[in-house]
């Protein structure tokens, strides 16, 4: 009687102990499935790669980052605003306020802008800014928060002077020229491809990295004060901004894996937040 009894309760203890087991497996088997997926847009080429280095650590706090490039900025936008992407890595608070005043849109930073990219006076003609002449052709942005940036830009070096109280500039707005720049607008991209055509150029380092250039050649770089009005930001539509995930992905980014590929892709033509 006696060991029937014992065979009973080693029975019993067999199958809670089974039980017990198949519960843990379930929970993991869930836990497994309810993982979050983020899809997540990068603008160009260097910032995948920036996005990439960092996707290891974000998946470790349980979520799988589905990256594309979209180099549209207006359609990875869209995509945030439509439902088949959570965020994007393409552009600053500036442009991202323009795309929601003409589009509707209630797109927000995350955080801080994970880099600056600096803006460049580049020349296939002259040495240094102080050989610029009466009259010198200087191709700068067309589109308005740019030729905004690079004007201002322009300033700062002492070559014009802008009104003051405004918000975003355009050629209206300078009050002098000191050289009678011939300040030509023109595509952003465009610009490293025409540089033997103009005296000078305003553009972004990658544009020129692409166009086959040293990015650090440029005669000179904006300010920081200037430059960190435009850092590259994180977006995600206004009911994410204080999500867990849009959290963890604005830490990833903060992170010196992220500034090692900004070193090793800008060098001093760029600035990492962890650098501010």
């Amino acid at each position: 009687m006696k060991n029937k009894l014992v065979a009973l309760l080693c029975i019993a203890a067999m199958s809670v102990s089974m039980v017990a087991c198949g519960t843990t497996e379930k929970k993991e088997e869930a836990t497994t499935e309810e993982k979050q997926t983020i899809r997540l847009a990068a603008g160009d080429p260097m910032k995948e790669e920036l996005i990439n280095a960092i996707k290891g650590d974000f998946e470790d706090k349980g979520y799988t980052l589905e990256v594309s490039v979209i180099e549209d900025p207006v359609a990875s936008n869209n995509g945030i605003m439509e439902g088949s992407l959570e965020a994007n890595f393409i552009q600053h608070n500036a442009y991202m306020t323009n795309y929601n005043e003409n589009n509707d849109g209630d797109l927000v930073a995350v955080g801080d802008a994970i880099y600056y990219p600096c803006m460049g006076i580049y020349s296939n003609k002259i040495e240094k800014l102080d050989d610029l002449q009466e009259g010198m052709k200087v191709g700068i942005p067309r589109d308005p928060t740019n030729r905004s940036r690079a004007l201002r830009f322009l300033e700062a070096e002492g070559l014009i002077k802008l009104k003051e109280g405004v918000e975003e500039y355009s050629k209206l707005e300078i009050e002098e020229n000191k050289l009678n720049l011939d300040l030509t607008e023109l595509d952003s991209e465009s610009i490293p491809t025409i540089l033997d055509d103009l005296d000078a150029g305003l553009c972004y380092p990658i544009a020129m990295k692409e166009a086959g250039f040293d990015p650090e050649s440029a005669l000179a770089f904006d300010p920081p004060e200037i430059g960190k009005e435009y850092g590259i930001v994180i977006a995600v539509s206004a009911k994410n901004k204080d999500t867990q995930w849009a959290k963890d992905l604005q830490e990833a980014m903060s992170e010196e894996k992220a500034n090692k590929v900004i070193i090793d892709y800008f060098g001093k033509s760029a600035v990492h937040v962890s650098e501010y």
